[in-house]
């Protein structure tokens, strides 16, 4: 009768499962992460991306001024991104869009903008949101852009060196890359 020998079938276990997880963080890194990092750098206005594996996925995006953006807009650049995004990783990400946009900039958008905005989403009533927010803007001296599409509102905010970015959801949200 021959006896099994626990320790040697324990280490061998441990050596193939170790080996198979590097391979896979391996494969992750280079044939998944990195070209979609790469992807991203090129997109017109990304200034750095980090991307942190898990569930969900998370792509941080730091982004430049208006003029850095595809076409000076928020909502192409944007798209660009969660194109690149789902591509690759498919639609189970949680997108974060970074900007510049100091104190003032951010404390005149949440005590102010968005309250117009979310009234607007709310009573569907979209050309008077847009209206005040453009009053609201060059009442205060700020550069504003709004667009949206059937999914999201895209804001776009600069004063002097400073720039906001919002993508606020409206629509119903069928799976992808959101912020």
């Amino acid at each position: 009768m021959s006896r099994v020998r626990l320790v040697p079938i324990f280490v061998v276990a441990i050596f193939v499962l170790s080996i198979l997880f590097g391979g896979w963080q391996a494969y992750q890194h280079f044939n998944l992460l990195n070209p979609l990092k790469r992807n991203l750098q090129q997109v017109a206005g990304v200034q750095t991306v980090n991307i942190s594996t898990g569930s969900p996925d998370l792509v941080q995006i730091q982004l430049g001024p208006f003029d850095k953006l595809k076409n000076g807009d928020l909502q192409q650049t944007y798209h660009a991104i969660s194109t690149q995004i789902e591509n690759r990783l498919g639609t189970n990400v949680s997108l974060q869009i970074s900007d510049n946009h100091e104190g003032p900039l951010t404390q005149v958008f949440e005590s102010s903008f968005v309250f117009y905005i979310q009234e607007g989403i709310a009573k569907q009533n979209y050309t008077q949101m847009v209206s005040q927010v453009a009053e609201l803007a060059k009442k205060d001296g700020i550069d504003a852009r709004l667009t949206m599409d059937s999914q999201d509102i895209y804001i776009q905010l600069a004063k002097g060196n400073s720039y906001l970015y919002r993508v606020i959801p409206y629509g119903n949200r069928q799976g992808g890359a959101s912020t």
